[in-house]
């Protein structure tokens, strides 16, 4: 976790986002998503391969979040991410707290 100004928090996020890694990385990011306030982003420059257990980690944090009264920004999306959030019809959602 680091600060990208005093009012964004970022998190990095790595490795593969699979159905065998996603329970052990959504346990550590909620660890740290519990200690925050104000806005939050998640960095996923440094993930390798993913699958749609990907989308469904987002969704977790991205309800975590809201439950929460975190501003969720996301940042260097996978491109295979982007196609099966496009393939499953939440596209437009990733894309609104998406920045490019």
């Amino acid at each position: 976790m680091s600060k990208v100004d005093n009012s964004i928090v970022e998190i990095a996020i790595e490795g593969d986002l699979l159905f065998s890694t996603v329970v052990a990385k959504q346990e550590a990011i909620l660890n740290q998503l519990r200690s925050l306030s104000g806005t939050c982003r998640l960095d996923f420059s440094k993930v390798g391969r993913v699958d749609s257990s990907a989308l469904s980690l987002w969704l977790c944090f991205k309800r975590y979040a809201e439950s929460r009264s975190i501003n969720l920004e996301v940042v260097n999306l996978p491109d295979d991410m982007l196609s099966i959030a496009k393939l499953v019809g939440i596209d437009e959602q990733l894309s609104q707290v998406s920045i490019h």
